[in-house]
């Protein structure tokens, strides 16, 4: 039993003694296995080029292209090069940027240099200019900077020329004038400063520049997407929903001119009076499948005088409506700049008006007849929602119930209510219960054809 206990004893001081040898690396954890014959030879290629012992792998933290590693054709010679991210600690917190070529069977440093950034925010590929090469798009972060930088790259004689820099909140990328060539639109908010400013990129004689910038409503106070879509047949906008102050949302809308520039409709420098507030984040969307992007905006939800609302319900928040440019054809009017009015010229209406529940994922489209006359009622400790008859009655008689279930929720077996099942996402499972109260008419009752028609998920 002592030899026992002696043996024991050293046993843990051995693994005592190796824990205390063995130092836990996380960036070393987080390197993606060198599984395949290119990788295993660029890392080799890498070590020896960068001639120091403390390489580290940096990983894009968002984008189609997560790896260290990216291989792709940036010369447009048919070859793929190697781009890899890499920093060494006992240089500098900046990431490298290598580039290595295919060379006789083996991977060779053709160039290197210090990046932009500490960390590397994203990595793209787009056809920028007409040179026919893919411009090199990195996103840099700066660690204590508010905003991340942009970096675009041109591959040409084994160097990564630089085409442009700025700063951005949020960036999309798309060929808005259908010439091959893709523009950059950026979003950029300086909390410091408190101003936001969309800016339109793309190729001139001079190079890639700003062409067009448009400063945004001084109200906002962050991003929350940006779409590019048509607003009328063949006209082009850009979309920003955007935050103001820490809990409304609008959207501002800028027209794609015919001669390449963004002009204002909305916000400070537009021209139309129309309120695009609310109080959830529902974004931008072709809500009919029409073609045309339609802007949400909060139902105003106001009393008739037989129906007074003493308390409005927090659920009414969730009463959506879509809107959609009801008279496009002033937009043939734009060109740069619009002509300056006393009264909005442009004005929008509703296509769509529903309830809609972004933590719960769904929508319900209301009928016509029931815009302004039918308000929603959530029940307490549970996931339903009622909707009722605007009345003056203690209770309002209900039309329509839509109940919620989580995955391994239990059933109320005491519930005397008849549900029939809509849909599923995910964890959810949706159902509607429909009432036909003999008080209510037949014009306001609703069948459950209906309910599924007017019923849908929500994407997340």
């Amino acid at each position: 039993m002592r030899f026992l206990k002696a043996g024991l004893l050293a046993l843990c001081g051995l693994l005592l003694s190796a824990c205390a040898s063995f130092q836990l690396n996380v960036t070393d954890l987080m390197q993606s296995p060198k599984s395949t014959e290119d990788q295993t030879e660029i890392y080799e290629a890498l070590t020896t080029a960068a001639g120091v012992s403390d390489v580290q792998l940096k990983y894009p933290k968002r984008g189609n292209y997560r790896s260290a590693f990216v291989l792709f054709d940036l010369d447009a010679d048919g070859e793929r090069e190697a781009l890899v991210f890499y920093s060494i600690p006992s240089l500098g917190g900046n990431v490298r940027i290598m580039v290595l070529d295919r060379q006789e069977e083996e991977w060779v440093s053709v160039y290197d240099a210090v990046g932009e950034g500490n960390d590397v925010a994203e990595i793209d590929f787009q056809m920028l200019t007409d040179s026919g090469r893919y411009s090199v798009l990195i996103g840099w972060e700066r660690g204590t900077s508010e905003n991340t930088s942009i970096s675009v790259y041109d591959y040409t004689g084994d160097q990564l020329r630089v085409l442009f820099e700025s700063d951005y909140s949020l960036m999309l990328i798309q060929d808005m004038d259908q010439d091959g060539i893709q523009e950059i639109l950026l979003g950029i908010y300086k909390a410091s400063s408190k101003t936001g400013s969309i800016r339109l990129i793309n190729e001139t004689e001079e190079g890639l520049e700003s062409i067009s910038r448009v400063t945004m409503d001084h109200s906002i106070t962050g991003f929350l997407g940006i779409e590019i879509g048509d607003i009328a047949p063949g006209q082009t906008a850009v979309f920003v929903d955007a935050y103001v102050g820490t809990s409304e949302i609008t959207t501002e809308i800028m027209a794609y001119t015919a001669s390449g520039t963004l002009c204002a409709l909305s916000g400070d420098h537009g021209q139309t009076g129309q309120s695009f507030s609310r109080s959830i984040p529902v974004r931008c969307e072709d809500i009919n499948a029409d073609g045309i992007l339609e802007i949400p905006a909060a139902v105003e939800v106001q009393a008739a005088e037989e129906f007074p609302i003493e308390d409005e319900d927090e659920e009414a928040s969730h009463l959506i409506q879509y809107l959609q440019l009801s008279n496009p054809e002033l937009l043939l009017q734009l060109e740069e700049d619009l002509p300056q009015q006393e009264d909005p010229a442009f004005s929008f209406s509703p296509v769509w008006t529903g309830f809609v529940s972004l933590d719960y994922g769904f929508r319900f489209a209301f009928p016509q007849n029931w815009v302004g006359m039918v308000d929603v009622e959530k029940e307490p400790d549970r996931s339903e929602w009622v909707f009722c008859l605007r009345s003056d009655a203690v209770e309002p008689p209900a039309l329509l119930r839509i109940r919620v279930y989580e995955q391994d929720e239990l059933w109320d077996v005491f519930d005397d209510v008849t549900y029939a099942r809509l849909d599923n996402r995910g964890t959810y499972e949706y159902y509607a219960a429909v009432l036909q109260p003999a008080e209510v008419p037949a014009s306001m009752q609703i069948s459950m054809e209906e309910v599924e028609e007017g019923f849908s998920t929500i994407k997340s």
